[in-house]
């Protein structure tokens, strides 16, 4: 029997997410021929490391990830960490080959996420990028009933990320300020989703027509203590410049001919951790807000009079008839279940062995190609054509 062993780098709010992922299908996915194992959490943290290991059951805990990284008895790989850590530790991983997966954004410019693609694909081992939203049941539902024309051609869609994590000034200064460390502000923390999900449904990006980014609060406090996630700390009275984007917002163009406005902000109150959209054919209309992620909106022209119609959560839709314990018409799936959905499909991958093909590391290129391109066309005031990157330019 195959063992699959598992190590998570990153003990953050997001290492949790994977290992609630590995932790709900490992026994699911388990056969006569493999099993996986939760075997590491690492973390520079080993308190943090040590915390989580014991709440999702991983058997060991370590501080160095270039010695689990080295650790033949690790097969997959889930990197968490901060973003100007991915493209390192993840090269790492895809040179010792390990199965990758690795959060968003991949890396902090298009360039470098261009060369772990490269990297990925000469790779032995199955690679992936964390797209989690689309393996919301009523997400993956929209997409086939636009592959089956049910709404049209596609002319337009409004795609918004809103946060309200960056909206208290007294929130402490940290590497998500810093576009160093960070690549972009809400642009890469939140928006990278938002893009995903409109390559999703619309196909590849063709260019950024106009966009603009704005930072809000331009200063924050430096903690006096190390600290995790958006929580609060006490502070000092040194403060440190912001010079990531508060807001984020852009028209764009996609090579089949649709048009696009996309928002992300993570200084909207009010809003928590909101994902919507509104997609437009030339015979129907979807609504979605991932506020009630178990059900989605449908207009069609030649149905219901052209009203919306509200379709929820069914065994028929993706994912919910194989992966949760009741399969059962109106029955509420929420983040953490979405999360796990993509894990299972990657776990399968590895089993399988066979490439993973929604989010591989390619769509994470795709995804930094379009945020480095906002931020050069707020930057320039002008457009910018998606195929400058595609030509091995770096702007950022």
């Amino acid at each position: 029997m195959k063992t699959f062993n598992i190590a998570i780098i990153g003990a953050g709010m997001i290492g949790a997410a994977h290992a609630s992922g590995y932790r709900a299908h490992q026994a699911r996915l388990a056969s006569d021929q493999h099993q996986f194992v939760l075997h590491t959490v690492c973390d520079a943290r080993e308190d943090a490391a040590r915390e989580l290991a014991k709440v999702w059951g991983f058997a060991h805990v370590a501080s160095d990830w270039q010695a689990v990284i080295a650790d033949p008895e690790i097969d997959i790989v889930s990197v968490t960490l901060p973003n100007f850590m991915h493209a390192e530790v993840a090269t790492a991983a895809l040179r010792a080959g390990k199965h990758v997966l690795c959060e968003k954004p991949l890396a902090l410019t298009a360039a470098q996420a261009a060369e772990m693609t490269a990297l990925a694909k000469a790779s032995k081992g199955v690679s992936g990028s964390v797209f989690n939203y689309r393996r919301i049941p009523a997400v993956a539902m929209i997409k086939q009933l636009v592959e089956n024309g049910e709404i049209g051609t596609l002319s337009h869609l409004l795609i918004q990320y809103q946060c309200g994590y960056a909206a208290d000034p007294l929130l402490p200064h940290s590497w998500r300020y810093t576009e160093s460390k960070a690549g972009g502000g809400a642009l890469h923390d939140i928006g990278a989703h938002a893009i995903d999900i409109a390559r999703f449904f619309c196909g590849d990006i063709s260019e950024i027509v106009g966009a603009a980014t704005d930072t809000l609060i331009t200063h924050r406090y430096l903690p006096l203590a190390a600290n995790a996630g958006h929580n609060h700390v006490a502070l000092s009275d040194r403060s440190e410049k912001v010079d990531t984007d508060d807001i984020s917002s852009c028209v764009m163009r996609f090579r089949n001919g649709c048009q696009g406005l996309f928002s992300a902000s993570r200084v909207t109150v009010g809003m928590g951790n909101t994902l919507s959209f509104t997609l437009t054919g030339s015979r129907g209309t979807i609504l979605f807000n991932s506020e009630r992620p178990g059900e989605l909106h449908i207009a069609r022209a030649e149905r219901e009079g052209g009203a919306f119609i509200t379709l929820a959560n069914q065994p028929s839709f993706p994912f919910l008839s194989d992966l949760i314990p009741v399969p059962h018409d109106g029955v509420a799936v929420g983040y953490a279940e979405g999360f796990g959905f993509m894990m299972a499909e990657f776990m399968q991958a590895v089993a399988e062995g066979k490439p993973w093909q929604k989010g591989a590391f390619s769509d994470g290129l795709a995804v930094a190609q379009v945020l480095e391109a906002i931020q050069l066309s707020s930057r320039e005031r002008r457009p910018v054509a998606i195929a400058e990157f595609n030509q091995g330019e770096n702007h950022v």
